[in-house]
């Protein structure tokens, strides 16, 4: 017949090195994402309206950028997809889609997309017309 003995002490070197691993493991699996405000965020005033501007993506698949709009007394019926232009280190980049709310109210909130690259270390102005101030933000790519 065959005797087992455990060590109390090789049981708790087992216990506490599993405790070590999974703790490692939920510490990394818990890491926070990237955040959009890694690339920052931009607010101006034109007029009445308070508009703020967040890059989310500016890489090599195009630029996106939060676009949130609010005001008391103007009406936001501006397409933005029309109103908006990104320029890439001098050069005006074309073909803006807005996900988003509608024309109309006072507070409007979306997604602005633009599939132009935008390399690494680029400058990047986004200008937005049609307000009762034109507003641009700057960005520097990462």
């Amino acid at each position: 017949m065959v005797h087992i003995t455990t060590s109390w002490r090789g049981v708790a070197v087992i216990v506490v090195v599993a405790l070590v691993v999974v703790g490692a493991i939920a510490w990394w699996l818990s890491r926070p994402e990237p955040s959009s405000a890694d690339l920052g965020t931009r607010t101006v005033q034109a007029g009445d309206v308070e508009v703020t501007m967040t890059a989310l993506a500016l890489d090599g698949s195009g630029a996106v950028f939060k676009i949130v709009l609010d005001t008391h007394t103007v009406e936001l019926d501006l397409d933005l997809a029309a109103s908006a232009e990104l320029t890439v280190n001098g050069a005006v980049a074309d073909g803006a889609v807005w996900e988003g709310q509608g024309p109309g109210g006072h507070h409007r909130e979306g997604t602005l997309r633009f599939a132009t690259p935008v390399p690494a270390g680029t400058t990047v102005d986004l200008r937005v017309i049609g307000l009762p101030q034109d507003v641009t933000g700057t960005w520097s790519a990462p």
